[in-house]
């Protein structure tokens, strides 16, 4: 078993400043002892945060959380100050640096196949806004339709027509390389044929509302329906010194995973030891799988 703290310096993970960590405590111990009508008060002090309360666990949350909390709203000095509490916290560096970590292992995975001479077939389930794959195809755009083929699967519309946006925005040589499927995550073997089985699937995000039933069903799936000499690459948050704030005051319930546990999971889906690591960014609160068949 693999696991480890990624301290890749090329990654430029966000880390927190010494000040910052002498006052964290007494600023945690805050906003835990907050009670949840606090939430409102929240809310009205900064816009971004406001977003990311009442769209907790969409992609517009999450995209929000990733654009640093949208500092352009911050127009008075109360609200640079609202803006620094809430996008500084443990847990919104963590999700950022998950971006970076995912994307990094992400473009590992297409390397390789591109070293060998294989066509990529990337399947993102639970796609969201799509960041980390685009980011991480965005290196690629010279590779034509034909080598290499990109399914973003989501249950929310929303969150499709988001990154569709997106894809345009970037002005990708050939946007037919990509794809959109509305559906549920445990559903997309249908949309499958047998040259289309993917060598890369991505599900990052999802698995935080999961039971570990529910989650060994689903690698099983994955596994089945993954090209051998695949990557799987996913990913769980970890219980931390923030969790009842997240929890309780501003609404975002997640169900919290050790690594060893995902990796148990991960075997019992037919995943090997020797072929799953796993990497925990910096602040430990968010670690991403990587399991090959």
């Amino acid at each position: 078993m693999r696991i480890k703290v990624d301290s890749d310096s090329d990654v430029d993970y966000e880390k927190s400043s010494s000040l910052r960590t002498i006052i964290r405590h007494p600023i945690v111990f805050i906003l835990n002892n907050a009670p949840s009508k606090s939430r409102n008060l929240i809310k009205k002090s900064h816009r971004s945060a406001k977003k990311v309360i009442e769209e907790a666990t969409t992609h517009e949350a999450i995209e929000t959380l990733y654009k640093f909390g949208e500092p352009e709203h911050s127009k008075t000095v109360l609200q640079k100050f609202f803006h620094f509490v809430w996008f500084t916290t443990n847990n919104s560096k963590a999700v950022r640096n998950r971006l970076r970590l995912v994307t990094r292992e992400l473009k590992n995975a297409i390397k390789e196949h591109v070293d060998q001479r294989k066509n990529v077939k990337i399947l993102s389930i639970a796609a969201g806004s799509a960041r980390a794959v685009l980011d991480a195809v965005s290196d690629y755009n010279s590779l034509s339709k034909e080598e290499i083929k990109v399914t973003f699967l989501d249950k929310n519309p929303k969150a499709n027509e988001y990154s569709q946006r997106l894809v345009l925005e970037r002005n990708y040589p050939d946007n037919h390389m990509f794809n959109w499927i509305v559906d549920k995550a445990g559903n997309f073997p249908k949309y499958l044929k047998d040259e289309d089985c993917p060598n890369i699937v991505e599900i990052v995000g999802l698995l935080d509302y999961f039971e570990n039933d529910a989650i060994e069903r689903l690698m099983r799936l994955i596994y089945e329906n993954l090209e051998d000499g695949g990557v799987f690459i996913t990913s769980n948050i970890i219980d931390n010194l923030e969790r009842k704030f997240v929890t309780n005051v501003v609404g975002w319930k997640m169900i919290y995973k050790k690594p060893e546990e995902f990796h148990k999971i991960a075997k019992e889906a037919g995943f090997k030891d020797e072929n799953i690591s796993i990497l925990i960014e910096p602040f430990k609160i968010h670690f991403v799988m990587i399991a090959k068949k």
